[in-house]
């Protein structure tokens, strides 16, 4: 806005200094006159002065100003033009980063683009490629220019040349598009990396198979050249638990005062090799990533969130290993008790009723085929229980067949052991994640267990049906004995349905047991994820 006091001031300036010029002149020209009064000279003298010089001055001043006042337009109409410009790139980076993805910033900003240009524009970064309405790429007047810092280029075609003034602008544009792509990229890496972390979470209950996956997409995202996982054993050495392309001792090591600093707060141990905390109320290990150390400082905020979520990994991994732990010992102890309270209480009647059969055999040997009959029948029995029993501890490989076929086979199976049909009703496809699949698969066995050794059923329906885009619901209904509603589960396998019930509510889930007496029993399990 320059030009408006400059332009104010000069016409003041003339206001007071031309009509004392023209004075000035007059006067001059008269007494310049005074030798040739009375000639006709003088009169046209006169004339012309007054008639041609007069309205020439006023002509000049007149232009002079509308000069100024061109050019103070002109002045204002590139100030607007700078300023709508300027407004254009704010929007266009307000848009960018307000995008989910990269695909919506790169739409955002082009269309951003072509509105402050007034002509269509095309954006190409990694291979993604957006166009604003009105561009056309085959056009010869296609004007280019490289993203700085980016694999990609900002292309616009103009109706017009482009003068110097807006190629500049367009230079400056192009390195304010790169920043802001830069800006949408980066999210969007840290949002998938986010979401990697989540899965694996999810998908993974083996602590050295989970710490791999992790490392492998922490790694990825931070462009790092090696990394780890130690965490502190019962006596506090740092135990390495993954590495990768680091020179530490693959044995526990007792941390030095370094390591020590670094279990409070993110240090670099060594040259380019960032130590970041892995802590609750107490330092639990180190998460370890090697690599240009300036940029490790730059994503330090982003790597100690990620060593939360490395935590919560670890803690939730090593709580489903006592978890498993102490199933194997209740497991061991159930087992133990069906030995106790089945086989060996009856092997215990047959030994008795073969005694009896070889008292009776002399002086009632009618009699004594009976008692060797029922022997026979109960040692029968007690065969099919012992198979039963021994199908159902097999493991069956659920990484090698599948859960839906693993499902199939087991139920199929098992059915034939025990001596029951079975009907099943299976989707084609259903996203679980590997912990869950696993506690379905728990559920299955200890339902087929309980409805083979207490309802004595002649059909079990297995449906499992998917629950949303992940998750599911699994039923199996028998037609056995039941129970009276309000009866103890105990009499039911108690001790199996209460951990049946633990393992579905662990992963968010519900639970729930249906039975009629003389009707059967419904096992319904639902898992979220």
């Amino acid at each position: 806005m320059e030009p408006v006091p400059s332009l104010y001031r000069l016409i003041r300036l003339y206001r007071l200094v031309l009509p004392l010029a023209i004075v000035l002149v007059v006067v001059l020209f008269e007494i310049s006159l005074e030798p040739y009064q009375g000639q006709p000279v003088a009169f046209w003298l006169r004339l012309g002065f007054y008639g041609l010089v007069g309205p020439l001055v006023t002509w000049m001043t007149l232009e002079w100003i509308a000069q100024q006042v061109q050019d103070r337009e002109r002045a204002q109409r590139a100030l607007e033009v700078a300023n709508q410009r300027l407004e254009a790139v704010g929007k266009m980076l307000k848009r960018a980063s307000a995008a989910d993805n990269l695909e919506q910033a790169l739409a955002a900003v082009v269309q951003e683009v072509a509105k402050a240009l007034g002509m269509g524009a095309a954006l190409t970064l990694e291979g993604v490629r957006a166009t604003s309405p009105g561009f056309e790429p085959g056009s010869d007047a296609l004007y280019t220019l490289p993203l700085p810092g980016l694999e990609g280029k900002l292309e616009v075609a103009p109706p017009r040349p482009l003068s110097n003034e807006e190629r500049a602008f367009l230079e400056v544009l192009a390195a304010e598009v790169a920043g802001a792509l830069e800006s949408a990229r980066a999210r969007s890496r840290d949002l998938l990396t986010l979401y990697e972390v989540d899965q694996a979470l999810r998908a993974e209950a083996n602590l050295g198979r989970l710490l791999e996956r992790l490392m492998d997409r922490i790694l990825a995202w931070a462009g790092a050249t090696g990394g780890g996982v130690l965490l502190l054993d019962e006596e506090n050495f740092l135990q390495p638990q993954v590495l990768r392309n680091l020179e530490l001792p693959p044995h526990a090591f007792m941390p030095d005062h370094r390591w020590k600093e670094a279990l409070e707060s993110p240090v670099f141990v060594r040259e380019n090799l960032l130590a970041v905390p892995l802590r609750e109320q107490s330092a639990i290990g180190l998460l370890l990533v090697q690599g240009e150390a300036e940029n490790l400082r730059q994503r330090l905020p982003f790597l100690r969130f990620l060593a939360a979520q490395v935590t919560l990994a670890v803690r939730n991994a090593q709580a489903y290993l006592r978890a498993e732990e102490l199933a194997l010992t209740e497991e061991r102890n159930r087992i133990a008790r069906e030995i106790h309270d089945g086989i060996a209480q009856a092997l215990a009647f047959m030994a008795l009723k073969l005694d009896l059969s070889e008292r009776l055999l002399q002086t009632d040997p009618e009699r004594a085929l009976e008692e060797l009959h029922q022997v026979k029948e109960t040692l029968r029995a007690q065969i099919r229980e012992v198979r039963r029993s021994i199908f159902a501890l097999r493991p069956i490989d659920l990484e090698r067949y599948g859960f839906l076929e693993s499902v199939r086979r087991y139920a199929t199976a098992f059915a034939e052991q025990a001596g029951f049909r079975v009907r099943l009703s299976l989707p084609e496809k259903i996203e679980l994640s590997q912990a869950s699949e696993l506690v379905f698969f728990r559920v299955l066995q200890e339902a087929l267990t309980n409805a083979a050794k207490h309802a004595r059923p002649g059909l079990v329906q297995v449906k499992l049906t998917p629950l949303g885009e992940r998750g599911g619901v699994l039923e199996i209904s028998d037609n056995g004995r039941g129970f009276k509603a309000g009866t103890s589960a105990n009499g039911l396998g108690g001790f199996g349905l209460t951990q049946m019930r633990e393992r579905v509510e662990a992963r968010g889930g519900r639970f729930e047991v249906v039975s009629v007496e003389n009707q059967g029993t419904t096992v319904r399990a639902e898992l979220p994820f």
